[in-house]
Formats: structure tokens, C-alpha cells, sequence
């Protein structure tokens, strides 16, 4: 078998390896890193990265759970969404909570939005998965 860069590179030590993944970095259309951003990323403790690992994990199981509820009762479901943004228990709700319960899900079903949060909130989505978290900042009081 072929020796690899990647042989030695895993023997390198940490201030080393870090110069050479922002060579490898700078490869790529020139973008520049400094090697101090990959210093602290593998010196990043592993405790750290187990808990983002379990993070995204969970929340994984939430959004597939809350899934299977919006498929099963898509109207129930936007009740306890609603209740639940409101702050409104359902074991206390009195018949006026009710009544406007049920008029603003049946706003709802009959506008058939696309989506159940505000369009602020997809409008932020979007923008830092298009653009990234320092061009949002940046740009923020411009919306």
C-alpha cells in the first residue's frame, strides 16, 4: 500500500498540524486561515464535542417525534404549539383561551401557510445558512 499524507500528517504534532491544515486551507482558492484557528479546534476537549454530538442527537429525536405528531393530528399539533408560545396551560385554559385557540387554528388551516413560525425567523435561517453568522451580524440592522 501507498504511503499518504495523511500517514504523516496524523504523526505531526499540534503546531505543526496546524500549519499544515491551513496550508492544505490555503490550497483551496487561496483561502486563508491562520493556523491558530486550527490550534484551538484540535485542542478542543472532547468532553466538548461528545456534548454537540449528543446535542444534535437529541435534537434529531425531538424534530422526528414532532414529526410523527404533525403527520398524526396536524391540527392538535398547532394547538400545543400555539399554547405552548402563548404560555396558556392547557389543564387551566378557560373557554375564551378555547375559543381563540380554536378561531386562530382554523385561521391557520384555511391561509394553509407554509410555515408555522414567523417569517422573521425563516428570514434569519436562511440568511446565515446562505451567508454565514459574521455576514448576518454584520448586516442585521439593515433588515
Amino acid at each position: 500500500m501507498t504511503k499518504t499524507y495523511y500517514d504523516d500528517f496524523t504523526k505531526l504534532p499540534l503546531t505543526k498540524m496546524a500549519q499544515a491544515m491551513a496550508d492544505i486551507t490555503f490550497g483551496y482558492k487561496e483561502t486563508q486561515v491562520p493556523k491558530e484557528h486550527y490550534k484551538k479546534a484540535l485542542s478542543t476537549g472532547y468532553e466538548e464535542l461528545v456534548s454537540a454530538n449528543v446535542n444534535a442527537k437529541l435534537v434529531e429525536t425531538i424534530c422526528n417525534m414532532l414529526s410523527d405528531l404533525q403527520k398524526e393530528s396536524p391540527r392538535l399539533f398547532f394547538q400545543a404549539l400555539l399554547l405552548m408560545d402563548t404560555g396558556v396551560k392547557p389543564s387551566t385554559m378557560s373557554a375564551s383561551q378555547y375559543q381563540a385557540l380554536s378561531v386562530a387554528t382554523d385561521q391557520f388551516a384555511q391561509t394553509k401557510k407554509a410555515h408555522m413560525l414567523n417569517e422573521q425567523t425563516h428570514t434569519t435561517f436562511n440568511d446565515v445558512l446562505e451567508n454565514g453568522t459574521l455576514y448576518h451580524f454584520r448586516n442585521e440592522g439593515e433588515n
